[in-house]
């Protein structure tokens, strides 16, 4: 079980509870700030996270980010792929993503709100921490494989297989 799947289970739980409509709020809230900044988010973030730095930050970003979608969470729908189809037939959409491709770690959140509030429906949310965690990467391998699913190619096996792992 990948980070992302784990992380997504615990997101899961935590829209099963009562307080979601709390956890819900203090989430979307913490889109205003830096990720990790928000005291109101940090409950239910911190008790899943261990990590420091930017692995701490993209747990807080894709939590914030289930909650901006309630919690919409559509397996294999990839960020990439839903934002294809919603850029069918508008340049300012793809000009978006290419943003994203080319985000820094001071752009990445901004970017990301902006990306996951255009689509419709759920992505995978999973995937996406994933995705994240890799996001800095020097060989922007993750950079590369989300142009290909916008543009409609399809991963290698070898892609699939790195991203199983």
């Amino acid at each position: 079980m990948s980070q992302g799947e784990r992380f997504l289970d615990w997101l899961r739980r935590l829209q099963g509870q009562k307080a979601w409509t709390a956890a819900r709020a203090a989430l979307r809230r913490s889109l205003a700030f830096p990720p990790g900044a928000y005291p109101r988010a940090m409950p239910y973030v911190e008790p899943f996270v261990a990590e420091e730095g930017w692995r701490r930050e993209a747990h807080y970003l894709v939590a914030a980010l289930y909650a901006l979608k309630d919690g919409d969470h559509q397996v294999g729908r990839t960020l990439a792929r839903a934002l294809w189809e919603k850029a069918q037939g508008s340049a300012s959409v793809e000009k978006r993503f290419l943003a994203l491709l080319e985000a820094d770690r001071d752009q990445i959140a901004f970017r990301l709100r902006q990306a996951v509030a255009l689509v419709e429906g759920g992505v995978d949310f999973a995937r996406l921490l994933d995705d994240l965690l890799r996001w800095f990467s020097p060989e922007r391998h993750v950079q590369a494989r989300w142009a290909r699913e916008f543009y409609g190619a399809e991963a290698s096996e070898e892609e699939k297989k790195e991203v199983e792992a």
